[in-house]
This record gives structure tokens, C-alpha cells and sequence, in this order.
């Protein structure tokens, strides 16, 4: 299960943010994970690690994708039967729409409420998207089971 989602300004603003476990699309926590995770990011590159892809925690997988104007970051539990593979499958095709409305281009721009809005409904269809797909998957897991 995705435990929270966020896209992120260049400078680690929030875009936008959701937490589907506790329903909430709270900015002050949104704005204190983004500074923790883009001080994170800063610290890898700065120290020459290179740019983070996926963080590991005792409970949670964190994922990023980064391009020249935004970031995305997927937050999932780590006892979560979704593959790696999958996950980062979805944000590539996350990062493709959402390039569409934030050019990735060297000069940043400030992003509007429209955009913002367009970025919502495109987040909440690939969201529900992937949830059937993944419940899809978790169904023909069980009828395996069932049929040895």
C-alpha cells in the first residue's frame, strides 16, 4: 500500500502532497518531509554518493524520481508485496504526464493553481489505476495458492 506521496518543487517545495493511510493532505507535514528528504538528496550529491533513487527504513521504502523542475517521492511499507519494479514502473509513467505540465527545462518555473489542480487529477487517476492493477495481481496470487 503507497503510505503517502509527494511532488516536489526543484527547492523541495510541496506540490502536492497525500496521505491515503490517514487521509490527510496536511502542508506543514508535507513541508517538513520535503526539507528532510531534499537535505538528503543535497547530502548524496554533495559528499559525491550520487543522486538517491530508493531510501530503505526498518518499515518503509522510499522512492524518487527526479527531473530538471520537480521530484516525486512514493512512500511505501516495506512488508508490501509490491515489486520494486512495479512501483518504479508507475512513477515513470507518473513523471512522463506530469512532465507535461512542468516542462523539463533548465529554467524553473512557478507553478499555478491550474497546475497544481491538473497535477491532483493525474496523480489520483494513476493512483487508482495502480491499485487495480495491483489488487488485480494480489487476486490471481490467491487463486494460485488455492489451485497447489
Amino acid at each position: 500500500m503507497i503510505k503517502s506521496f509527494y511532488i516536489l518543487s526543484v527547492g523541495g517545495v510541496p506540490i502536492y502532497h497525500y496521505d491515503p493511510v490517514e487521509k490527510k493532505d496536511s502542508v506543514a507535514d508535507a513541508i517538513l518531509f520535503s526539507g528532510l528528504i531534499t537535505a538528503i538528496q543535497n547530502l548524496m550529491v554533495e559528499v559525491k554518493v550520487g543522486q538517491p533513487r530508493t531510501v530503505t527504513t526498518e518499515s518503509n521504502e522510499v522512492y524518487l524520481e527526479t527531473a530538471n523542475c520537480f521530484g516525486i517521492v512514493l512512500i511505501k511499507q516495506l512488508e508490501d508485496e509490491i515489486s520494486p519494479s512495479d512501483v518504479k514502473l508507475m512513477l515513470s509513467k507518473l513523471m512522463e504526464r506530469i512532465k507535461r505540465i512542468i516542462p523539463d527545462e533548465e529554467a524553473c518555473t512557478y507553478i499555478e493553481d491550474e497546475e497544481r489542480e491538473e497535477i491532483k487529477k493525474i496523480v489520483d487517476e494513476e493512483i487508482t489505476n495502480w491499485k487495480e492493477t495491483y489488487k488485480d495481481s494480489e487476486t490471481i496470487k490467491e487463486m494460485k495458492k488455492g489451485f497447489w
